[in-house]
């Protein structure tokens, strides 16, 4: 569940975007840059916290996050992804490395990931974990401003447990004005342990600063998921 837009990018030989959608894009880094990678240099780190409620019953519950990408060179891309929940067991810090490439039959960009790291497990103990990845966007021009449309698919694997989960994240977004970025996304993921669950988070995002963001969204579950929340967040742009 990374929500955000593009980020800075020249397009690869057959990623057909068009320059001034290129160019709007260049002035949001995202909290998940998917198909998009860093330039060499470059980074974002990225905090937030999600709240949610139970519809039925009234139970809460928390998660915050810590997400960070570094651009190695211009097709390869470092990455944190780590999270905490209000159990001692529901938590995860994963490193992964990003190779992008462009797609010379299909408008857009195309990356693949592979990563390695802990999770938490029942009874407080520690787990590793194997994450696999591809990523698809583009971008595009609309009467509002400059557009995206991004899907990430990943394995969460625990070859200790022989437990795979399965994510698949679609992020639609588009930017009226520099300094706003408006989203839709639409959470899916399969674990071992739960039902297959579905969940929409619209958010707005704005610039104020050089390269920082602040984010407010909301979260409610459409398919075998009665929660409902907000989450917060900021990134820092460098």
């Amino acid at each position: 569940m990374h929500p955000g837009g593009p980020p800075a990018s020249r397009p690869s030989h057959g990623a057909r975007i068009a320059p001034a959608a290129l160019a709007a894009l260049a002035l949001a880094q995202p909290v998940s840059a998917g198909a998009w990678l860093k330039e060499k240099g470059a980074g974002l780190l990225s905090f937030s916290y999600e709240a949610d409620r139970d519809r039925t019953y009234g139970s809460q519950w928390g998660y915050g996050s810590l997400y960070g990408e570094y651009g190695l060179t211009p097709k390869l891309t470092l990455g944190l992804d780590a999270g905490q929940g209000d159990d001692a067991d529901d938590w995860k810090a994963i490193l992964f490395l990003r190779f992008g490439s462009g797609i010379g039959w299909l408008p857009g960009r195309l990356a693949t990931e592979f990563g390695a790291g802990a999770t938490g497990a029942p009874g407080g103990l520690t787990e590793p974990v194997i994450r696999t990845g591809l990523s698809w966007g583009t971008g595009f021009t609309t009467p509002d401003g400059s557009g995206w449309i991004n899907l990430d698919a990943r394995t969460d694997t625990r070859p200790q447990s022989a437990l795979v989960d399965y994510k698949l994240d679609i992020t639609l977004g588009v930017m009226p004005n520099p300094r706003t970025q408006l989203t839709l996304e639409l959470w899916g993921e399969d674990t071992a342990t739960e039902p297959r669950t579905v969940k929409l988070s619209p958010a707005v995002s704005r610039r104020i600063g050089k390269g920082t963001w602040l984010r407010l969204g909301g979260i409610v579950g459409v398919h075998n998921d009665p929660s409902i929340g907000l989450v917060v967040g900021s990134r820092i742009e460098f």
